[in-house]
């Protein structure tokens, strides 16, 4: 049971972490566009770059903070249902549930990593004035939904523990 729990936290950890500094991403993103509205409104010189750099900034926070944002529970779910179970009933609800995550995830990781590798293989980029490469947001695509499925891993091996022995780990 030791060795659950060490590597329960190890998961927890890396998503934890993950989330952390991938929020600084969102900083980054505030700076670009205040950047570009001050360069394009009050000097009339406007970027080509900062729409590009802006987009991918944002896709790699939204995919990266998935692990985290399950960590944390704040995800979304309809908790007008949700907050009116007892802890058992809204365990058995996330158990039953969790067949379809844990599809989801395997779909990404699956047909994300083929479409990694073939945007990779051909050196795709985006259709922009900056042309910037776009197969590192579809590997990044892939790593986030392996970071996904190991915390929701963690959380069903807790919630399943939960419901046998009626004790958290």
């Amino acid at each position: 049971m030791q060795k659950v729990r060490l590597l329960l936290h190890s998961i927890d950890t890396i998503n934890e972490w993950v989330g952390r500094i991938s929020c600084y991403l969102v900083v980054a993103v505030m700076v670009i566009l205040t950047a570009e509205v001050t360069l394009r409104y009050g000097f009339n010189n406007p970027t080509s770059w900062s729409w590009d750099v802006s987009v991918q900034l944002v896709a790699a926070f939204a995919l990266l903070a998935g692990g985290y944002n399950l960590l944390h529970r704040v995800h979304v779910r309809v908790d007008v249902l949700h907050n009116r179970f007892s802890d058992k009933v809204k365990v058995v609800a996330d158990l039953v549930t969790s067949i379809f995550f844990f599809l989801l995830c395997i779909v990404l990781i699956r047909d994300g990593g083929y479409l990694a590798w073939q945007s990779l293989m051909a050196r795709e980029y985006m259709v922009t004035v900056l042309a910037p490469p776009i197969y590192p947001l579809k590997i990044l695509l892939v790593v986030a939904s392996f970071l996904l499925f190991l915390q929701g891993a963690a959380r069903f091996v807790r919630d399943l523990t939960f419901i046998t022995t009626g004790k958290e780990i």
